[in-house]
């Protein structure tokens, strides 16, 4: 079963950032190479074994555990199955080591454990990726879709090798080993602002397309869904509010609001300057890669 292994595993979904290639070439900005290089969806946006299983006890368990209390609603169950598997893989992973065994399936299990559920989860947005105007986005009529695509929603912004860095370093000093809860924990948190943001009467969708005057398209990145509210925090650096948006294609994106309105669904047609408040956003949330199906407009954004 090794050979089932996924070594290069995405934080960014290959089949969203397809809308942005071109014979199966995308432009991306990798900030360590400081060049803009036309790359295969394979080898951007992901790390070997970034989702795999790790052996949680000590801190990191009581942490996690802490971040599950009180869950209420539909999402109760999925994160108690996620603690339960946390907590057999770490016992039996524990045998193996005092017995010094080594299994086939079991470092299969370890290794691709969660890009397996991560490959589920990421089905679940595939509605969204393919809206193309605005008649589309209104998907979210449908109560059982309207909850797995704010899900994978939350899920992207949750996900990311930016989020991980950024924990890593807010908990440096704490002794905590952020790697090996992250994926449980991204998971978790997803589910409980997807549930939270499901139920909120306010949710109103903002699709936004390109103006056929404009010469800039939008362009996404490795932080593909950001929060537009998120600079403005209280004392304790928690964001006060949450505006999502979401590149969807080049000529295409989503904004999730929460403001009351009597409009659910509404069209916004951008012009360039418009588009490049967006696209400058989208630069200063990435982490290391910037993507568009433009080599030129992309080097307006490094």
């Amino acid at each position: 079963m090794a050979q089932n292994i996924t070594k290069r595993q995405h934080y960014v979904w290959r089949a969203y950032l397809k809308a942005w290639t071109l014979n199966d070439k995308i432009y991306s900005y990798n900030k360590h190479i400081l060049k803009i290089v036309p790359s295969n969806l394979m080898n951007v946006a992901q790390q070997n074994y970034f989702n795999r299983f790790y052996k949680i006890s000590g801190k990191e368990k009581k942490f996690l555990d802490s971040q599950c209390k009180n869950v209420k609603g539909p999402i109760g169950k999925v994160i108690d199955d996620i603690i339960t598997i946390t907590e057999i893989f770490t016992g039996v992973k524990e045998i193996n080591e005092k017995l010094n065994v080594k299994n086939n399936d079991f470092e299969a299990l370890e290794k691709n454990g969660f890009e397996v559920l991560h490959t589920e989860i990421e089905r679940s947005g595939m509605a969204l990726i393919n809206c193309r105007n605005f008649e589309d986005i209104k998907l979210f009529d449908d109560d059982m879709l309207k909850y797995e695509t704010l899900m994978f929603i939350c899920y992207q912004y949750y996900r990311t090798k930016k989020l991980r860095d950024s924990l890593l370093e807010a908990f440096k000093d704490d002794n905590l080993d952020i790697d090996v809860i992250f994926s449980p924990m991204a998971i978790i948190n997803a589910a409980k602002v997807g549930q939270s943001i499901c139920f909120d009467s306010r949710i109103r969708y903002i699709f936004l397309e390109k103006s056929v005057e404009s010469d800039i398209s939008f362009i996404t990145g490795d932080q593909p869904v950001i929060n537009l509210l998120g600079n403005e925090t209280d004392e304790d650096g928690i964001s006060k509010d949450l505006l999502f948006y979401y590149p969807i294609s080049p000529n295409c994106a989503i904004k999730i609001t929460f403001i009351e309105s009597d409009e659910k669904y509404q069209h916004q047609i951008l012009n360039a300057d418009e588009i490049h408040f967006l696209n400058s956003r989208i630069r200063d949330e990435y982490n290391e890669f910037l993507f568009s199906d433009s080599e030129t407009l992309l080097g307006r954004y490094i």
